[in-house]
């Protein structure tokens, strides 16, 4: 009796297993092969070797790829971590009241107008946007190592997202840094980018060019201004902080630079949109004033900074290359 239960068992198994096949019905390997591809980017070759090695579970497959594209990426990462960074993309986005400026760091400028990489400056910009929005903070300002240790938004970090575009794009990439705003009370915010020809203005929620700028500004006398004259007043700002790069604000008790040339307070400069007057005297025009300001130009030269060589992620926190 006990035999008859077990070949019982068995048949059953195989004839459910054997029905739930057919109910399935035959896989279309075409079909199958244009979604990995079109979901990972991967060309085709890899993603037939990929569904064949788990018997066409596109899940599976893709799951695989990923994971072969990351650990390639960090090994391409270590061999390429010496090489020169001096292009790559400034990515701004604003939402609300909360707004980024990112900056991401490529070899050439033939990278820098890659769709592959500006997909990469989107998904680290939208990141970076996510976590300045959550803070308490006014302002928050991010290192590469900050950058490569947060989550994007498919859940993978960071370094792992670089690593893999490493592997993809074959040329040194890294996320170098950012600084977020978080306009409250009676401020506003407002951001420009100043784009590329031959580049999208804008990827996804992400506006991406050479040069980017955020400002927050509040009326003196808390009146409510129209959205029209906030764009307005806000754009005429960035604009001028992106073409005079102004390092601080300033104080009306300080005194200004006796050569204009060298001012970089921005109250005490020439009004770029009007050299007849300074900042200053346009804030007061307009009965404004400015609260912070953060503007980037990708690839300029930063005060102290260090290169850092390349570690396996899980020999150090941080960024798969530091430029």
């Amino acid at each position: 009796m006990a035999m008859w239960k077990g070949s019982l068992r068995l048949f059953l198994s195989r004839y459910l297993h054997t029905t739930a096949s057919a109910q399935k019905g035959p896989v279309n390997t075409k079909d199958v092969l244009s979604k990995l591809r079109k979901k990972t980017g991967f060309p085709f070759s890899q993603c037939s070797n990929a569904l064949r090695k788990h018997d066409y579970d596109l899940e599976k497959a893709e799951a695989w790829m990923r994971k072969q594209a990351i650990k390639e990426g960090w090994a391409q990462a270590t061999k390429l971590q010496n090489r020169p960074m001096s292009h790559g993309l400034i990515g701004v986005m604003e939402e609300k009241n909360s707004a980024v400026v990112v900056e991401v760091n490529c070899e050439t400028d033939i990278v820098a107008r890659n769709e592959q990489f500006h997909k990469l400056t989107s998904r680290v910009t939208s990141a970076c946007f996510e976590y300045v929005k959550s803070q308490p903070q006014n302002k928050i300002s991010l290192t590469n190592d900050q950058m490569n240790a947060l989550v994007g938004p498919d859940g993978e970090p960071l370094k792992d997202v670089v690593a893999m575009a490493i592997g993809n794009i074959r040329e040194n990439l890294a996320v170098r840094r950012a600084v977020g705003l978080n306009a409250t009370g009676n401020s506003y915010i407002h951001h420009y980018v100043h784009t590329l020809s031959n580049c999208p203005e804008i990827y996804g929620k992400c506006k991406l060019g050479k040069y980017g700028s955020v400002v927050v500004f509040k009326s003196v006398f808390n009146r409510d201004r129209t959205d029209k004259v906030v764009k307005n007043l806000g754009h005429q700002l960035c604009l001028h902080v992106v073409g005079m790069k102004p390092k601080t604000i300033g104080s009306k008790e300080d005194k200004p630079c006796e050569n204009g040339d060298l001012e970089t307070r921005i109250i005490f400069q020439e009004f770029l949109l009007d050299t007849g007057k300074t900042v200053g005297e346009f804030l007061q025009e307009n009965n404004i004033e400015i609260v912070d300001f953060a503007q980037f130009e990708c690839g300029e030269e930063l005060p102290r900074e260090k290169k850092t060589p390349v570690d396996e992620p899980d020999k150090q926190e941080g960024v798969a290359n530091v430029n």
